[in-house]
């Protein structure tokens, strides 16, 4: 029942690469991309920056002065009950801290950065890959609802799989290091995030209490700020309007959450690789991924095949039914237990396959398992 339910939240087209796999280089991907094109959407309008006169300085310079050298903000403002003549007030390091909006100009470009780099494990995957088990399976595809031609074909896979024992640390180091890489990358740009954004926490010296959504958006994301420009050695400040800083600040609660939860599972994953090491927890697995196989043949391949050759058989079971996928593991435990080859299979392969379709196997290269 618990399998059911799995099954029809994550279909199978997702399941043949994994659904956390798909949450980086899909959802995350995708949400990163619609939060790019709202900002730059935005910023084309225009009213996305704009500031107060000042003397001497035209309106286009004065904004694009301020732009490009950033706007500060003084948190002094943000005291309650805050007295001229206080200790707060007159404490030069309290009074002159200034906290700059230099994440301003660059939102857009950083979550298009992170929308790459969130690509990027899947894209070595892709390439690595290339349709491996896809082209294993053509043949079964190929030979559509035929019984005996896709009993053939899954006597065909059981072999290959048995006669390529040990061949497949690289295929299953290469998968792990880019789901080490996931990992990586969403607890990283986690960390990238909080330090763009400078949501790192009230300074000790500073006697402000962030307790409300309030004082986090005056705090971290002010509506407006100050700018310093000076006009012949006279010194001048004046004030800028920073009107997308509330969707900065949206966006920042959602995307530093989402990353967060993208971390956690992509760190169960690790850690149910290593669980998965024991022999005893791979029968598990295959008993869940594999209803309609006898347990004692999953118990038997589960102990003899190595880590990585039940990696690469367990994937079979992502692109195949699981009809199909049993049958395969009950040809494998025949095929392993007896030793012995059929040496008449090609000549029997041929036999069940009609002309118009042996020159379809002959002439495709997906019918190779290489």
């Amino acid at each position: 029942m618990l399998r059911n339910a799995y099954v029809r939240l994550v279909p199978k087209k997702i399941l043949a690469e994994n659904f956390v796999f798909h949450l980086h280089y899909r959802w995350t991907v995708i949400l990163l991309l619609i939060c790019s094109f709202i900002i730059t959407c935005r910023l084309a309008k225009g009213h996305s920056f704009s500031c107060l006169s000042a003397p001497a300085y035209s309106q286009e310079q004065l904004e694009t002065h301020c732009y490009a050298d950033y706007v500060y903000s003084l948190p002094v403002q943000l005291l309650k009950h805050h007295a001229v003549n206080s200790a707060s007030s007159i404490d030069p390091v309290v009074h002159g801290f200034r906290r700059y909006q230099e994440f301003y100009p660059w939102v857009n470009l950083l979550f298009l950065i992170h929308a790459f780099n969130f690509y990027l494990p899947h894209l070595l995957w892709k390439y690595y890959d290339s349709g491996y088990m896809t082209r294993l399976i053509s043949g079964l595809e190929l030979a559509g609802g035929k019984d005996d031609k896709r009993g053939f074909e899954l006597c065909y896979l059981a072999k290959y799989v048995l006669a390529t024992q040990g061949k497949h640390k690289l295929y299953t180091g290469m998968y792990i290091f880019c789901e080490v890489l996931n990992y990586s990358i969403a607890l990283s740009h986690t960390l990238w995030l909080v330090h763009f954004f400078i949501v790192t926490g009230v300074p000790e010296f500073l006697p402000i209490q962030v307790s409300t959504w309030s004082d986090f958006q005056k705090f971290y994301f002010p509506p407006t700020g100050v700018c310093s420009v000076t006009v012949n050695k006279t010194h001048h400040q004046t004030t800028c309007f920073l009107p997308l800083n509330k969707l900065y600040m949206i966006m920042f609660l959602f995307i530093h959450a989402w990353y967060i939860f993208l971390t956690i599972v992509s760190g169960m994953v690790l850690l149910y690789r290593i669980i998965l090491l024991f022999p005893a927890q791979r029968v598990a697995v295959m008993k869940f991924s594999a209803p309609w196989a006898e347990k004692e043949t999953l118990k038997s391949l589960c102990h003899r095949l190595s880590y990585s050759d039940w990696f690469f058989l367990i994937r079979f079971q992502r692109v195949m039914t699981d009809i199909d996928f049993a049958q395969m593991l009950d040809k494998i435990a025949i095929v392993s237990a007896c030793k012995t080859c059929d040496q008449n299979d090609e000549d029997n392969r041929s036999s069940f396959i009609s002309d118009d379709g042996h020159k379809e196997l002959g002439s495709s290269t997906a019918t190779s398992p290489v």
